[in-house]
């Protein structure tokens, strides 16, 4: 009822804004597709950082709120950070080495690891739909990995790199969650993109190439469409429940087959196509059952 009268339950809008972030990170990820392996994957990540720290330091003075720049969580923000520049060049590298779809898929598993990191390091409870919706992903995992159980071919490394990217993009997670309460996100995402931006601007000593006027373009567009992105996504839970949107991620998939095979001629193997699904029906009964839980916050039984 108090969610139906905000002036913020706007979930048509919300929707909206999600839809427009899936489809600008969809964009970012096309762009550094295209860059290949022309452009060293941490000068990608540079300028996208660079970018980021800009735009939102520009949100920040012209809202008036450059207080939020300002931390005291020192270690908080040094461990999301890290952990989420490690999952960014990794996702990054990947996407120069296996297919657009590959990439896509394999990253949907972070939410079951996040389920399991959550276990471990923030005490949560895991029970039998959560554990059932751990082993169907899982077996998709499997499945889709299996053909590349070895590290001689670029593409076998290609896909390491992008479950090393879910693993590490959900251990940046566990550090948001447990954060989330006491830091802005205009805080947590400028200290993040100021992070990647540094620790990129190292790899300048590995060589950096010389763009070409297309390539700098690209290089641009990526990082716009990333910081936008990502504000459009963070404003999306203003409007509407999270609850709503997660499940949109999900269409990603679908755009990243569509991008892959008209832009790149590819095609998904025939182990993405039955290991994705079953990653997709993990996700969704995690979401699930978070909202299922959220509904009965005050029943009597153990999980709640």
């Amino acid at each position: 009822m108090h969610a139906a009268s905000s002036p913020y339950h706007r979930p048509v809008l919300g929707i909206a804004l999600k839809l427009a972030s899936i489809l600008l990170f969809a964009g970012m990820m096309l762009c550094v597709k295209l860059l290949g392996q022309d452009i060293p994957t941490g000068q990608t990540v540079f300028a996208r950082g660079a970018i980021s720290v800009l735009v939102l330091a520009g949100i920040a003075w012209h809202t008036k709120r450059l207080h939020l720049l300002r931390t005291s969580n020192w270690r908080s923000h040094a461990l999301r950070s890290l952990s989420g520049t490690v999952s960014m060049f990794c996702s990054f590298t990947a996407l120069t080495l296996i297919p657009l779809a590959d990439v896509t898929a394999i990253s949907f598993t972070a939410p079951m690891f996040l389920t399991l990191l959550a276990m471990v390091f923030l005490g949560e409870r895991i029970h039998r739909f959560r554990w059932t919706a751990l082993g169907i992903g899982f077996l998709g995992v499997s499945i889709m990995i299996g053909p590349h159980l070895s590290f001689a071919e670029g593409a076998s490394f290609g896909v390491w790199l992008a479950l090393a990217a879910a693993i590490t993009s959900a251990v940046a997670m566990v550090f948001l969650r447990s954060m989330s309460l006491g830091e802005h996100a205009l805080t947590i995402t400028f200290y993040f993109s100021l992070t990647f931006m540094v620790c990129s601007a190292l790899t300048i000593f590995h060589g950096w190439a010389v763009p070409t006027p297309m390539q700098w373009l690209t290089i641009v567009l990526a990082g716009l469409f990333g910081v936008i992105g990502q504000l459009l996504m963070t404003y999306s839970y203003r409007y509407a429940q999270a609850s709503a949107l997660a499940p949109l991620d999900y269409s990603n998939m679908i755009l990243m087959v569509a991008i892959g095979y008209l832009v790149f001629a590819e095609i998904p193997s025939t182990s993405v196509w039955i290991g994705a699904p079953l990653v997709v029906i993990s996700g969704l009964i995690i979401l699930w059952r978070e909202y299922a839980l959220k509904k009965t916050p005050s029943a009597p039984t153990p999980e709640a």
